[in-house]
């Protein structure tokens, strides 16, 4: 049995938190913002306001819905061999996402992140063996705005063989990613080998452009991750309880939408909720906010959905104390609590800035958590009970053949190693990666078709 941590929430809190989500989406409802959303809702039965904008969605629609959503999500990959199954069963970890800035791995410099900067840490995340799914970790600013989003799966499908996932921000999009995914994987059929995240807007709203595009995804049955975003104090109640409402009113409301829109729609719970920072101002939790963490773990499993947690995150704009103790302690509890998904590896400063240090930092902690959290094996072949009665009181067990052959099968070496300079072993490890790493190339004629697809949305897209 693996180790993890006591229920946060009670049976009795969960009801609360759920009913009152219930009566709050039917009584005061959410703006869609979209009337592609709401003729979707109208027609399974949710009352809806085509000038505001607004839906109120009945708690049977709610509960339908719910159920409606599979618990087993599999992720799929260019190559089938790196796909994923999110069951509850094992923890998964992804690169972050959304930065703006990266730092040089030669000079140290820090600068606007590029498309060189995406490239480099597909591929980062494709070396690295503890990287499972493979966020658009950084904004390719070199590239035209209305080209952005199709440059940034170009790059992540030719740089990975991973499972892929970002944002779709309209439905125009939606056909030419299509089209990538069919040339990457040579098939006249198209196969979801990324995911979407879908942000809501707190309080209680969805961005029309966005939430058209996932209708659309939905539909495809590309796996949509819903993912609120409140801000305890700013956008939601100040007390951890109301943003936790807030939040998973918020994300009932996305489940609703793309159930409505295909039954069966794979849905991953999102747990984007933080806090603002009264002193200052800023975006960032304190750490009283891992509590509102793992209590939206349990929503997660009480509505038998899989759960995305943040785990290797920090506000340190170094890869100093400050994130070695926060890495590793939201790494950790995500890992206790059973998490699907555990996100994310590679941004310092709030999700700001790539460090390709921090992957391969990140990747070394992954492992180590692994191992502190492995089962102990008590069978007879480990308990070594004949063995403790022929060496006896007062014996060796340094030069028995048991010993050595334990330790060539399972003995986990000390990391870093005695002696050796952690930081400087983690640089030559980024270095060798940048230099000598490939990942699978694409099939032949795919990077032909995708310049094709990115032509063709310089036409389509320009006037976004």
């Amino acid at each position: 049995m693996s180790p993890s941590l006591k229920t946060i929430l009670t049976p009795a809190d969960i009801e609360r938190i759920h009913n009152h989500s219930l009566d709050l989406l039917e009584r005061v409802g959410i703006d869609y913002k979209t009337p592609k959303a709401l003729q979707i809702l109208q027609e399974v039965g949710c009352q809806v306001d085509y000038e505001s904008g607004r839906a109120r969605l009945p708690r049977e629609i709610v509960e339908w819905a719910i159920k409606q959503a599979p618990r087993v999500v599999r992720l799929q990959a260019r190559d089938p061999a790196n796909d994923i199954v999110l069951n509850g069963r094992a923890s998964f970890n992804t690169t972050d996402s959304q930065g703006t800035e990266a730092i040089d791995l030669e000079s140290g410099e820090r600068h606007d992140s590029t498309s060189e900067d995406l490239r480099r840490v597909c591929r980062f995340g494709d070396a690295l063996d503890m990287v499972h799914i493979v966020n658009v970790t950084v904004s390719a600013s070199d590239v035209p705005a209305h080209l952005r989003t199709v440059t940034h799966f170009v790059e992540a499908f030719a740089n990975t063989s991973k499972h892929i996932r970002t944002g779709i921000l309209n439905s125009k999009q939606v056909p030419l990613i299509v089209e990538l995914a069919k040339a990457a994987t040579v098939s006249e059929s198209f196969r979801p080998i990324f995911s979407v995240v879908d942000c809501t807007i707190s309080p209680l709203m969805h961005d029309r452009l966005m939430t058209e595009a996932c209708i659309d995804l939905a539909r495809l049955g590309v796996p949509i991750v819903v993912y609120p975003m409140p801000l305890a104090g700013g956008t939601s109640p100040v007390t951890l309880g109301g943003t936790i409402l807030v939040h998973n009113i918020e994300f009932l409301s996305g489940l609703v939408l793309f159930q409505a829109a295909k039954p069966g729609a794979p849905i991953i719970y999102g747990s984007g909720a933080s806090q603002l920072d009264m002193h200052t101002g800023r975006y960032g939790g304190s750490s009283d906010g891992v509590w509102m963490q793992l209590a939206l773990c349990e929503l997660a499993r009480h509505y038998n959905l899989p759960i995305n947690l943040i785990g290797l995150c920090t506000k340190s704009s170094a890869l100093d104390a400050q994130y070695g103790y926060e890495a590793m302690a939201n790494n950790l509890l995500a890992r206790l609590a059973g998490a699907d998904e555990i996100y994310s590896m590679g941004l310092l400063g709030s999700s700001q800035v790539l460090s390709l240090e921090k992957m391969v930092l990140d990747n070394h902690i992954a492992h180590r958590i692994e191992e502190m959290l492995a089962p102990v094996s008590v069978d007879d072949d480990h308990l070594q009970a004949s063995l403790i009665e022929a060496v006896g009181i007062g014996g060796s067990y340094l030069t028995r053949k048991e010993t050595r052959d334990f330790t060539r099968s399972e003995y986990v070496p000390m990391w870093p190693p005695a002696g050796q300079d952690m930081m400087r072993l983690v640089r030559d490890e980024a270095m060798e990666i940048l230099n000598q790493h490939k990942p699978a190339p694409l099939p032949d004629r795919a990077a032909e078709k995708m310049s094709a697809v990115l032509a063709e949305a310089d036409v389509v897209l320009r006037d976004e």
